[in-house]
């Protein structure tokens, strides 16, 4: 099926209500559309799906606010649509997003909601070729992903995580974790991690004597929690006092893993996860 890829900040859909009035609006008016969370298979690695969608769409919506500057993810995903030729359509939600617009992007025609959002969507409708367009209106489809969950673990403990990304799968979350995702090598990591956690919807911290000896899974840990991304914390192997995690709950795992899955399912849904 043809479609369009949607780019856009998680942090600006958040603040402005106009992106899902525009998606819903483009949908009604038959327009087919992909964009993470929303269309993204359960249980997909977060970072290999949204290239392959996008390498799949006939076009891309650039949804262009006041944190475009800020999505590394955003600028990864037109440079892939630059770069093999995909039509572009900037829509700007901010003004600070059209002063912010790539340089590869002013000379196209750009639809500016915040001016006048019925005028807009009027001209985007009519500039998207009849390709992307379903035979008939069609209500907004149900997410088939409700986001992903950063997997903060060392690599000795590969496979309880192999368990647990098949227990995230069932309960509609993608996942991203460094040995298994695809890595943004132009790129500092510690600029790639930031990014990944600030964007997920929760961090799982695999607790092990090799979690504690990683340069990185403390620094991840304390990341979550100073940006207010919800962190759990599950003890996979016997572990001693530790003072980063000293006084946090944890869920054990080690005396049974079953009733240990069976807690972070009710947590999960206690704080409205799933």
């Amino acid at each position: 099926m043809s479609y369009l890829f949607v780019s856009y900040s998680r942090w600006d859909r958040r603040e402005y209500p106009m992106i899902d009035h525009l998606l819903v609006d483009l949908r009604t008016g038959g327009v087919n559309l992909w964009l993470a969370p929303d269309d993204m298979p359960a249980g997909n690695d977060w970072q290999d799906a949204i290239p392959q969608a996008l390498a799949g769409a006939d076009g891309m919506l650039f949804l262009a606010g006041k944190r475009l500057t800020g999505s590394r993810g955003m600028a990864r995903e037109l440079a892939q649509a630059l770069e093999n030729d995909i039509p572009v359509y900037p829509v700007i939600v901010h003004p600070t997003g059209l002063e912010l617009l790539p340089d590869a992007l002013r000379a196209l025609d750009h639809y500016r909601l915040y001016e006048n959002y019925d005028v807009a969507l009027r001209d985007l409708l009519a500039a998207i070729p009849a390709a992307s367009k379903a035979s008939r209106a069609e209500p907004a489809p149900q997410p088939q992903s409700k986001g992903y969950v950063f997997i903060s673990y060392a690599e000795e403990d590969t496979p309880f995580v192999a368990r647990l990304r098949a227990f995230l799968q069932e309960r509609g979350y993608g996942y991203w974790d460094y040995a298994e995702s695809e890595r943004n090598y132009h790129t500092q990591l510690f600029n790639e991690l930031e990014e990944v956690i600030l964007n997920a919807t929760a961090t799982v911290s695999v607790l092990s004597p090799d979690w504690k000896k990683s340069k990185w899974t403390a620094k991840e840990f304390l990341f979550s929690e100073e940006v207010g991304v919800p962190v759990f914390l599950l003890l996979a192997a016997p572990l001693g006092p530790t003072l980063v995690t000293a006084g946090i709950p944890y869920i054990d795992f080690i005396r049974d893993e079953q009733q240990g899955f069976k807690r972070l399912d009710r947590e999960l849904k206690r704080k409205g996860l799933i």
